[in-house]
């Protein structure tokens, strides 16, 4: 992965069905033995997403919006989760976004995001995805981890 000055900060309006659905992923893969956080779960799926799923997935939840007419959410948002990506991942939301916006389809970095999330299938097998996203892009350490760290290098 990028080093970490190389990378971007990124956060996405989350509404309770995003969250309900992420926090589920995350569940599911803590079942199965893979020990990951949210931001994580979100990092391996936005590196891993094609552009082209991305855009499928974005003008599916689109459709289904000005089917049912009204706002495109009724609920307030419930989060503001903030990864890291490499500009790389940055660009891939973006152009989807830029494509998105060529098909009249109005959209953002969140929803790209929030559509990945809700239209991912059910039996998709997220096991293997995120455990080799881990072994790839390992996360950085926090709290005491990243102060020990940090001291063991000034030391």
């Amino acid at each position: 992965m990028s080093s970490p000055s190389d990378l971007v900060k990124v956060s996405f309006s989350f509404y309770p069905a995003d969250m309900k659905a992420l926090n589920d992923h995350v569940s599911d893969l803590r079942e199965t033995g893979v020990p990951v956080r949210r931001a994580t779960v979100l990092r391996a799926l936005i590196h891993q997403a094609t552009q082209v799923q991305m855009f499928s997935y974005a003008a599916l939840l689109a459709e289904a919006q000005r089917q049912k007419g009204g706002p495109r959410e009724d609920d307030n948002v419930a989060d503001w989760p903030t990864v890291d990506l490499p500009p790389a991942d940055v660009k891939k939301l973006e152009d989807t976004v830029t494509e998105l916006g060529r098909k009249n389809v109005p959209a953002n970095r969140a929803f790209v995001v929030r559509a990945l999330l809700r239209g991912l299938p059910k039996d998709i097998e997220l096991n293997p995805m995120v455990r080799q996203f881990i072994r790839d892009f390992p996360d950085k350490p926090r709290g005491w981890a990243a102060r020990n760290l940090q001291a063991k290098k000034h030391g």
